[in-house]
């Protein structure tokens, strides 16, 4: 039987969690699900798949543009793919060709999301979805004695956002759909930037001293932000800046009309107070 293994942490202890494929029982029990789900959903007037396509013309979320910019889409990676198979162009144009499938799929994917999306609220796409979470509950166990790690169905919804649920339930889509981990790593233009050292082992582009960089070779951080050859944040032309993002420079004040400096007052201001006025006796001398 396949299965798949990993670890996570609960109660601050580390746990080894299994994964089995569903047998023939639990098959059974997730199609009584998929049936219950599906007719709730159909007594909530819930839209059947067939006329999911419909309801996205008659919203305005599909049409005819958006659909040839989806056939669009597909040729153009089809026809990169076959261009990095095929090789005998310039290591320089290759990497450009992988570097724009990248960004076609990710056009393709933002694209496709607009029907993914409502999808997962047709009647089938509840079902599909209740089905899948049962097997999750039933196929997750201890690696060690192969006891059920969730008591129940609805155990595993109440708590379906918790680290292990969301392991499992990856785990298991990727032995029932094929969704493997490395998916990403896979990918034709991907497995050419690796192999050519375009990339490194997190898929993020590198020059050839193995540095991060942008797709324009500008040095640039962890998380994205340029820096110089000193690791220091600078903006895209290379002015520095400060870990708030602020440049860091000489200020000199700005001029009035007549190119002076202007001082900026201070918050309170200093008043200088007059001294009071003495009052002077004169003295009147002797008549003559």
């Amino acid at each position: 039987m396949k299965t798949r293994t990993f670890t996570a942490t609960v109660d601050n202890k580390e746990i080894t969690l299994l994964v089995r494929a569903p047998s023939l029982q639990d098959q059974r029990e997730a199609t009584k699900v998929y049936n219950t789900a599906f007719s709730d959903a159909i007594k909530a007037k819930a839209v059947v798949r067939a006329k999911l396509d419909d309801l996205l013309v008659e919203q305005g979320l599909w049409d005819d543009k958006k659909q040839f910019e989806f056939s669009s889409l597909q040729s153009q990676i089809l026809e990169n793919e076959r261009k990095l198979a095929k090789g005998g162009i310039p290591l320089s144009e290759a990497k450009k060709t992988a570097l724009e499938m990248r960004k076609l799929r990710e056009d393709l994917r933002e694209l496709i999301g607009i029907k993914t999306n409502l999808d997962t609220h047709t009647a089938e796409g509840q079902a599909d979805n209740a089905r899948f979470n049962y097997l999750v509950s039933a196929c997750t166990v201890y690696n060690d004695n192969k006891r059920p790690y969730f008591n129940s169905y609805d155990d595993y919804l109440n708590r379906a956002t918790d680290p292990v649920a969301i392991l499992a339930a990856q785990n298991l889509a990727g032995m029932l759909y094929g969704l493997e981990n490395d998916y990403e790593d896979r990918l034709p233009e991907n497995k050419f930037l690796k192999q050519y050292k375009f990339v490194d082992d997190k898929l993020r582009l590198i020059n050839k001293d193995g540095k991060l960089v942008d797709e324009d070779g500008r040095l640039i951080d962890e998380l994205g932000r340029f820096i110089n050859d000193n690791g220091e944040l600078v903006d895209k032309d290379g002015i520095p800046l400060n870990q708030a993002g602020d440049y860091v420079m000489e200020f000199k004040p700005f001029l009035d009309d007549n190119g002076n400096p202007i001082n900026l007052e201070t918050n309170t201001k200093e008043t200088v107070q007059d001294e009071p006025i003495q009052e002077t006796k004169t003295t009147e001398g002797p008549t003559q």
